[in-house]
């Protein structure tokens, strides 16, 4: 946020890693912004300085682990093959391309080593991230959704996609929009509006007046916890939510349901799940659109989560 609020575009891109950019460039960004951190916030970048070699976009630990078998994919296919997806101009066209050139025994081979069980647990995902899998084919699951990846969006507009495939945004057009017209603006007049928390969501909810938020982006945070956690959640942003608030769940391994209590309060929209899924730019979660109906409440207020 620092730095889409302090640097032009491009610089703020390069600094975060959508473009590439050496250590020693990242660093001297770094200490221009951190004139604005809190002496807490300025140490802990500094003790953390490793994530400004590759950028910090690049250090999640999922994008980590696909790295290591990203450049194998490369090798295979050859980049210009893979490069010429990002050339079409329609996803018809994009799907056509990549069932008769991309998709090939030695790439689902790939996906069958990088998610076999014994590899993938506990190095591309903590293993209680997986303790809903069940006994399903993991690599079939990620390949199907690897090709949705590839065909469900114009991948010269994608850039999830761009740097997954190569690590880098190719094409301008296709920076996150938080760093483009007009979202960029929005930012920084709305910058005082936004706080970070490290709270138990579930909790953090209930430190707030009925009313205070109704809108709620749940991220898959099912797949992580258990049931009665899960229904811990849904009850308190059911108590706490004026009528017509909106609540996105994603999920991959496992859907919770909804406690019965709730079920006449909270309401999934199905067809919104699908328009949303169609433009979804990062396919690997199904998801799961709810609302609240209900008149009573106060709706003074109203902020998101």
């Amino acid at each position: 946020m620092a730095a889409a609020i302090h640097f032009e575009p491009e610089e703020a891109a390069r600094f975060i890693g959508y473009f590439p950019c050496r250590g020693s460039e990242r660093m001297r960004l770094f200490r221009h912004i951190a004139r604005n951190f809190t002496r807490e916030e300025s140490y802990f970048w500094r003790e953390h300085s490793r994530l400004f070699v590759k950028g910090p976009i690049h250090l999640g630990r999922f994008e980590r682990y696909l790295s290591m078998f990203n450049w194998l994919g490369l090798r295979i296919l050859g980049k210009r093959k893979v490069r010429e997806l990002l050339d079409f101009e329609n996803v018809e066209a994009q799907r056509d391309y990549f069932d008769q050139h991309i998709d090939s025994k030695n790439i689902r081979f790939i996906f069958n080593l990088a998610f076999h069980p014994k590899i993938y647990k506990n190095r591309g995902m903590d293993a209680q991230g997986l303790r809903f899998s069940g006994e399903r084919n993991i690599a079939a699951f990620f390949f199907g959704r690897f090709r949705s990846f590839c065909t469900s969006t114009l991948a010269r507009e994608n850039y999830f996609l761009q740097l997954s495939l190569f690590n880098r945004i190719l094409f301008k057009e296709a920076l996150p929009e938080y760093l483009m017209e007009p979202g960029i603006h929005l930012l920084r007049a709305r910058k005082d509006q936004l706080t970070f928390n490290k709270d138990d969501i579930s909790e953090h909810i209930l430190k707030y007046p009925e009313g205070y938020f109704n809108k709620y982006a749940l991220s898959n945070i099912g797949d992580w916890i258990s049931k009665e956690e899960y229904f811990n959640l849904m009850r308190n942003i059911g108590d706490k939510a004026p009528g017509e608030s909106k609540i996105l769940l994603r999920y991959i391994h496992y859907p919770h349901s909804l406690p019965e209590n709730l079920r006449d309060t909270i309401h999934v929209n199905s067809s919104v799940a699908d328009v949303l899924e169609s433009m979804d730019r990062y396919p690997f979660y199904s998801l799961i659109p709810m609302y609240i109906q209900r008149t009573s409440g106060n709706n003074e207020g109203p902020r998101n989560i």
